[in-house]
């Protein structure tokens, strides 16, 4: 998707950084901690249901200056991080391109797959800290055609985040 397509792509990093700027979320990590948070999230109950991609995550090329998230062969999505962005708020972003869909790029589709993820990796409290963001900044997540997020589930419950 052009720069120009990308509609909402300026508000949501604005979005990014009122909600989880400053937080945890935002606070450098060792790759393979990240590694590990995203194959926790893609191989849970709740990205299975919803029929999530396979997700591949590495390290960027050493002069990369974003990170990514790109659509490879079959359902798999290969999220490249970037030195300098290697946070739990970067890794949310990119997977939210990936349950997204990569071609969908930072609109209300992406958005709403945004807020559940963060949901997801940081509890409901940061979900809806940046949907409200997005509501502020006039770009308000879009309906999800996915099941609600949840972190868990049994015989007549299930734990939400």
């Amino acid at each position: 998707m052009s720069a120009i397509a990308d509609v909402g792509r300026t508000a949501v990093y604005a979005a990014e950084d009122a909600a989880l700027g400053g937080t945890d979320l935002d606070e450098e990590r060792p790759l393979p901690d990240l590694v590990a948070i995203a194959a926790a999230l893609t191989t849970g109950p709740w990205w299975r249901e919803v029929g999530g991609p396979r997700v591949v995550v590495a390290a960027a090329r050493p002069n990369a200056r974003s990170s990514a998230a790109r659509a490879g062969s079959g359902r798999v999505v290969r999220i490249t991080l970037a030195g300098g962005q290697r946070t739990v708020a970067t890794l949310a972003h990119e997977l939210a391109h990936a349950l997204a869909g990569v071609p969908h790029g930072h609109d209300a589709t992406f958005r709403a797959a945004h807020v559940d993820v963060v949901a997801l990796l940081a509890g409901a409290a940061a979900g809806e800290a940046l949907a409200a963001a997005y509501g502020r900044l006039g770009v308000p997540a879009g309906r999800r055609s996915w099941a609600a997020p949840f972190r868990a589930v049994g015989d007549g419950f299930a734990v939400l985040p």
